[in-house]
């Protein structure tokens, strides 16, 4: 009896403790699914072209596209060193599906070798490089044959053919006013490996520089700059062409105008200008007279000398965020987490207003946390008629499938991970949020 009591003890002893151990593992790998990460943002492949370009300007399509995204996210470098030899240039874009300001997303990225590996980008906001030293190069890369850029940029004088063809080249037009230019004031600049031109006239800065170099995998030809003037106005412009034919007419604006609309001393009257560049080498930092102006200020006429100043490109430095172009006049979208609603896959492409909807930015921000406090879930519910959830932070971006599930009083909302084959549950506080900020995807419900 004693020893069938000891089995009974014995027994119960050891059910408790399995009923323990099951419990125990199933809080554990409760634990370990609630830990679960919702939201895992990196680049959507699928929604960018990537594109490279050969020495001589052919087009090759990129298949490694994370590659490419991913440049320059490691720690900066901030010089190039050595003798550089470029490679190849590649440019990843794609459209963006709910961006009135910025329609268009590109990046640039180049891989070159000095005494190290390196590639520099560009983001298609600004104009200021980012570099990073790698160990190897992705293999689309052709170190076969590349393009040496020299560090300084030279400039070079023009004969009569070149100067006759501009006065037909096209551009030459501001505000429907003709801009009339001044031949014998065409010079060649041939390019240097990285870093921007800056002119002066009479000892003012010009408010923006007139040309940037930034290294390219691909031949370019030598740059034009020239005069120009609207007789109309008697407003003088700098007239700067990347491919001889096409010339952007910019205005000679200062940096110590206190009110950037003013057109005070901007005005020159009977206008005369003179050439007095000789053909050479732009030293760094060193001002080099290109023109001389000749005009009538207060009935005098006076003279005053435009000079040109090359500045060593600088990379950004760890921590540093690029700053927009032109930020005083062309309105940049602000930074920060998107999200959108569609109903099909989005690829890259332009998407029609009936296909989507998206969040303002304060309801992207409320819309990440709702999504990282979901629940990870065995099931899901019917698919949505806006059937996809797309969220983006800068370059990386995540998508989730949408389904629910109709109660009584209230509609359970269901992401999915495809990637991860993982579905999520929003709590009843998120789902309704999501619906009100989603009221045409709440009315196909």
């Amino acid at each position: 009896m004693v020893k069938l009591d000891e089995e009974i003890i014995g027994g119960d002893i050891l059910y408790k403790r399995g009923i323990m151990m099951l419990l125990s593992a199933s809080f554990l790998s409760a634990c370990g699914a609630s830990n679960i990460e919702v939201i895992q943002l990196d680049y959507i492949e699928d929604q960018w072209n990537v594109e490279s370009y050969s020495k001589e300007g052919e087009m090759i399509k990129v298949h490694e596209s994370k590659e490419v995204l991913a440049a320059c996210d490691g720690e900066r470098a901030t010089e190039l060193k050595g003798d550089i030899t470029v490679y190849q240039t590649a440019i990843a874009g794609r459209t963006e599906p709910a961006s009135a300001m910025t329609p268009y997303t590109m990046k640039v990225v180049t891989y070159l070798e000095g005494d190290e590996r390196y590639v520099v980008c560009r983001e298609s906001y600004t104009n200021q490089l980012m570099a990073e030293a790698i160990d190897s190069f992705p293999d689309f890369v052709n170190t076969s044959d590349g393009i040496r850029l020299p560090r300084l940029p030279r400039i070079h004088q023009t004969f009569s053919a070149l100067q006759d063809k501009l006065v037909e080249a096209e551009g030459l037009e501001i505000d429907g006013n003709s801009i009339t230019p001044f031949p014998h004031t065409l010079l060649e600049i041939e390019p240097a490996l990285y870093g921007e031109l800056e002119m002066k006239l009479g000892g003012k800065v010009i408010r923006y520089p007139i040309a940037q170099f930034e290294p390219r995998g691909f031949e370019m030809p030598n740059q034009q700059i020239a005069i120009g003037y609207d007789k109309k106005t008697f407003r003088p412009y700098i007239l700067y062409s990347f491919d001889g034919q096409f010339f952007i007419p910019q205005p000679i604006e200062f940096d110590e105008l206190e009110d950037p609309e003013s057109k005070e001393n901007t005005v020159f009257s009977e206008l005369e200008i003179k050439t007095v560049a000789t053909a050479r080498e732009l030293n760094e930092e060193e001002e080099t007279p290109f023109y001389t102006f000749s005009y009538l200020k207060n009935g005098k006429r006076v003279t005053e000398t435009m000079t040109i100043r090359f500045a060593p490109g600088l990379f950004l430095k760890e921590g540093e965020e690029p700053d927009p172009m032109f930020e005083d006049w062309l309105p940049v979208e602000e930074a920060g987490p998107r999200v959108i609603v569609h109903r099909k896959p989005y690829d890259g492409g332009a998407m029609e207003f009936a296909e989507y909807s998206d969040a303002t930015k304060e309801e992207a921000k409320e819309l990440f946390d709702i999504v990282n406090e979901a629940d990870p879930v065995d099931r899901r519910g019917e698919d949505s008629e806006y059937r996809y959830l797309t969220l983006t932070d800068g370059w990386k971006g995540q998508v989730f499938e949408i389904s629910y599930q109709k109660r009584s009083k209230k509609i359970d909302i269901y992401l999915t991970d495809p990637l991860r084959d993982q579905t999520f549950k929003l709590s009843s506080a998120g789902a309704e949020s999501f619906l009100d900020i989603f009221p045409r995807l709440k009315e196909t419900l």
